[in-house]
């Protein structure tokens, strides 16, 4: 046990060395991410952006430049290859610098379009911000001087490393608003967890807000009404694990510190959108998957556990491996 918490809590913040093998797996499932947050959620066709579309009350890019144009068949198409010929040269790891910044370009455009005639909209921001991330990490890479190169992350680590980053400040930042928008306080989210008795309000609006929308039949009943009468009858048992989600979301950062926090913290982050999804049928598809690739890296486990050794010795400044396998064995 003792081995267990130390190296659980060892800070490896920046020195964590990753695989090409493993950066080639997270690349082309990321890839994949990025073309369901992009295309699937923009559907302009559904949401009719040249009738509705109002650059003064839009948001990002498109309230600067009008945009409504992208919104017709020929640019949306157009728009749709270049997605798809910059994400295979993406998961083929060529050209990251520019690919990246593309990417990220029409991610930005993408999601200011759709949330600006329809509300707000923030469930493809976390794709988003790994792309800005990645981004910012390929510029560094090409413009840092020699002496960094020398003793800096490798390609494969930065890219991860800075991905990481911007995946664990969107949860820090969730936290933080909620702690703040709660009245603050010196527990961090102590005001807030006191008054989540009142959350079971948003449960209910939020199974009858397509009803209510578009007349559409709501969504079974049973688990919203079992988390709204635990919420009523139960409220300690329901505010601890409620309470769960805030305090995982505030030490998004400890993701950070090694591999093994990563696995643990990713896959409570992971549980924690899957509760969200049971109890008030919110999808968090696009953050699961980027806490499933970035903090649970699964292949790696996988090669660990397996003991394949020479796979995991390809590159020679992957670190704590023997960290990892005492943890692994207790």
């Amino acid at each position: 046990m003792k081995n267990f918490f130390r190296t659980l809590f060892s800070n490896q913040i920046g020195r964590i060395r990753y695989a090409a093998w493993e950066w080639a797996i997270i690349r082309v499932g990321f890839a994949f991410t990025v073309w369901f947050a992009t295309w699937h959620t923009w559907r302009p066709w559904a949401v009719d952006i040249h009738d509705h579309y109002d650059i003064e009350r839009a948001n990002g890019l498109p309230s600067l430049i009008d945009l409504s144009w992208i919104g017709q068949p020929i640019p949306t198409f157009v728009v749709a290859g270049l997605t798809i010929l910059l994400l295979v040269i993406y998961g083929a790891g060529r050209w990251m610098l520019v690919t990246t910044w593309l990417l990220f370009l029409i991610q930005a455009i993408v999601g200011g379009i759709h949330s600006s005639p329809m509300g707000s909209h923030h469930a493809t921001q976390v794709v988003a911000l790994v792309l800005l991330g990645q981004a910012a990490w390929f510029t560094w890479e090409k413009l840092r001087p020699k002496r960094f190169a020398d003793t800096g992350l490798d390609r494969s680590s930065g890219a991860i490393f800075w991905s990481q980053q911007m995946i664990c400040a969107g949860y820090m930042i969730s936290a933080v608003s909620k702690w703040v928008n709660s009245g603050g306080g010196i527990i961090p989210g102590a005001r807030w967890v006191n008054q989540l008795p009142n959350i079971a309000v948003q449960f209910e609006k939020n199974r009858l807000q397509a009803y209510y929308d578009n007349l559409q039949t709501p969504v079974s009943t049973e688990t919203n009404q079992w988390a709204i009468d635990l919420l009523l009858h139960q409220p300690a048992m329901m505010m601890f694990f409620l309470a769960l989600g805030f305090y995982i979301e505030l030490l998004a950062f400890l993701t950070l510190f090694n591999r093994a926090s990563a696995l643990l913290v990713g896959v409570g982050l992971m549980s924690l959108h899957a509760f969200i999804f049971t109890i008030m049928n919110l999808p968090f598809y696009y953050f699961e998957a980027v806490d499933f690739l970035f903090f649970v890296n699964l292949p790696f486990w996988i090669a660990l556990i397996a003991g394949k050794r020479k796979l995991l010795s390809n590159d020679p400044a992957l670190t704590h491996v023997g960290e990892s396998r005492s943890l692994m064995q207790g």
